[in-house]
């Protein structure tokens, strides 16, 4: 494989006339199959008395499904089926997107007795967190089957055995998976990143063309809670900084420098981290001269993230379109949706004529920004960095009446009342002062 045969190709040549559809591909999306309904068919027989027992202690699907609920998002049939969650990417004008599990926080995942975002794993008995791994993907890929070009699922796989993980990596690519889960350093049991029994499976993820990719709340599952300023502490380790650490852990061991097709995507990140991160690395780089297991890296760490590490900026703000242009990284951000989740910019409206939230959420964020920056931020780096077959793509937007580059810059009038829980118009970080653009 050539070092752009996969995860390089993009669109080249004359950019499409603002007249035509863009490609709009999410970054951050979550499925979350129902227990017994869904899953429980894919549980092999020597453990389908197990997983019955999790289900009675652990199943809250009738309170997550049952259409009840106070937010319409979570009575979404999306959550579970792939026709339905096709259609919500319709009607938002989204070509492809990225498929985490849980659809909504705290959804149980069999074996996984603390969740803890999907990724962690019961010490107690990590065989049979495997099957239930295992039992996933196998769900998950006959769900992608539907439309594989725009359902992009990601394997979840046991990486406290490096070898197995590596087995699961070559079946869960082989049956139409596009990426792998992927938890920061720290989680209990699993070998360090930076310990070279790892290469075999990065090399793996090469030759298979699969991604890495970290979701905000993959930290190491510490309990600050109970504590003064817990609630903060947790959301910031968990789910910002040490969510990130893979970023320098890789760059730092040299897996990127040895491995020039690997990529990372971090995702739901809080804002304004970019920059001051890749200062902070390149001045220890510069001052202290860290290097890898043979001998100083031969470039800055901001080269190696430029060519390794998107950012997934799930309900991206307009802050962060204007400090990425400003800063020169709008190649590695990625815009995303968060569906179904109730935070996210996917939100049902009272009236189903009216222009969805998603689509008001995409042109209130790039109504200023240059075109071409649009669609790379939109959509284009996503999809280079996974592999992904933008002239296709671009069909799909076009049958899909996706919004065209006059549509992304026109700024809506006025924004809808959404739940104060969303950030659709506002970005992770909330309420701020938003900087001009250009």
């Amino acid at each position: 494989m050539s070092a752009t045969s996969h995860h390089d190709r993009s669109s080249n040549g004359a950019g499409p006339s603002v007249d035509r559809p863009v490609v709009v591909a999410s970054c951050d999306s979550h499925v979350g199959p129902r227990l017994v309904p869904d899953l429980r068919a894919y549980c092999p027989a020597s453990h389908r008395a197990q997983f019955d027992d999790f289900v009675e202690r652990y199943d809250t699907s009738v309170t997550l499904f049952d259409g009840g609920l106070a937010h319409p998002n979570l009575s979404r049939p999306g959550h579970y089926e792939a026709s339905a969650r096709l259609a919500d990417m319709d009607r938002d004008g989204v070509a492809t997107e990225v498929l985490y599990h849980f659809s909504q926080n705290g959804q149980p995942f069999p074996f996984l007795m603390s969740p803890a975002g999907g990724l962690s794993n019961d010490a107690d008995d990590r065989d049979l967190a495997a099957v239930g791994y295992h039992l996933y993907n196998r769900w998950l890929a006959d769900f992608v089957s539907a439309e594989p070009d725009r359902l992009l699922g990601l394997a979840y796989l046991p990486l406290w055995d490096i070898g197995a993980a590596r087995a699961e990596l070559a079946w869960a690519a082989d049956v139409g998976l596009k990426g792998v889960n992927f938890p920061p350093p720290g989680r209990p049991g699993v070998v360090p990143y930076n310990d070279r029994a790892w290469e075999p499976f990065w090399s793996a993820c090469e030759d298979t063309g699969m991604t890495l990719h970290t979701h905000s709340g993959g930290g190491a599952p510490t309990e600050y809670a109970e504590r003064p300023g817990g609630h903060q502490i947790q959301i910031y380790e968990g789910g910002g900084y040490m969510s990130r650490r893979a970023v320098w852990w890789l760059i730092h061991a040299g897996v990127f420098e040895r491995h020039p097709l690997l990529r990372l995507v971090i995702t739901e990140q809080y804002e304004g981290w970019w920059v001051p991160t890749f200062l902070e690395l390149d001045n220890v780089y510069q001052r202290f001269g860290l290097s890898s297991a043979q001998g100083r890296l031969p470039r800055l760490p901001s080269e190696y993230a430029a060519d390794h590490v998107l950012q997934g900026a799930s309900f991206m703000s307009r802050w962060q379109a204007a400090d990425a242009l400003d800063h020169g990284y709008a190649a590695n951000v990625a815009w995303g949706r968060d569906y179904p989740h109730v935070e996210g910019v996917f939100q049902v409206r009272d009236d189903e004529a009216a222009e969805p939230v998603t689509r008001l959420a995409l042109r209130h964020l790039f109504s200023a920004v240059p075109p071409a920056k649009t669609r790379a931020m939109a959509g284009e780096n996503l999809a280079r960095v996974m592999g992904l077959d933008v002239r296709r793509l671009e069909r799909v937007a076009a049958a899909i009446g996706a919004p065209t580059l006059a549509d992304l810059s026109a700024e809506p009038e006025a924004l809808p009342e959404v739940d104060r829980g969303s950030n659709a118009f506002r970005g992770q970080a909330g309420p701020r002062v938003e900087a001009p653009i250009g």
